[in-house]
């Protein structure tokens, strides 16, 4: 009961920031960038693969939700259609950059299990490398449900609110990438099977 009253007091401090900011309340603005600043960054460096151009990124998102706060209609909550704002942001520069490196950030699924044996240090980076080459071949809409579902962990909900796309319809794109994924790591998982068996 006491996490479900801290929610709903969350949400109604957020209520207030947003109609705050909305009058041009520069205090609720900065609150606003404060409460999802980490968010959203952490979004795009998944989406760009460059902590520079996130964080330039971040800031363009900031500025365009700030402006277009009167678009909010709150029907949904903030943080989606802040989430929405944010995808769309990271596309649009990646469409101006020719696709350039996309989810190259994979440093957050590693796990810190001490040091490796040099072959296995070799072959963790060969696979971080052709995971990240894999993930550049992937159709835009597929690369950004996925870096929100498995990158980011948010829900199916969460990640078709921000794609602007049903639930089911998320769902099936996490799905499509990780089978094309599959596909285009084969023949890198085969080879590396038959070394194994040797």
């Amino acid at each position: 009961m006491a996490r479900l009253l801290t929610r709903m007091d969350e949400a109604s401090a957020l209520e207030r920031l947003v109609a705050l900011a909305r009058t041009g309340d520069r205090a609720a603005g900065d609150g606003l960038v404060r409460a999802f600043a980490g968010e959203v960054y952490g979004v795009l460096f998944r989406i760009v693969g460059n902590h520079e151009d996130a964080e330039d990124l971040a800031q363009e998102v900031f500025v365009r939700t700030l402006s277009a706060l009167d678009l909010y209609r709150g029907e949904g909550p903030f943080g989606g259609w802040l989430l929405r704002i944010t995808v769309h942001v990271g596309r649009d520069h990646l469409r101006r950059r020719g696709r350039g490196p996309v989810l190259l950030a994979l440093q957050g699924l590693e796990a810190d299990d001490g040091p490796r044996q040099p072959s296995a240090a070799l072959e963790h980076a060969e696979l971080t490398t052709r995971l990240a080459a894999a993930l550049e071949h992937l159709p835009a809409p597929l690369r950004a449900a996925l870096a929100l579902r498995v990158l980011e962990g948010r829900d199916y909900d969460d990640v078709a609110a921000a794609l602007g796309v049903r639930p089911a319809t998320a769902r099936t794109q996490v799905m499509r990438a990780r089978r094309l994924l599959e596909r285009l790591l084969a023949p890198w998982l085969s080879a590396r099977s038959r070394r194994d068996t040797r």
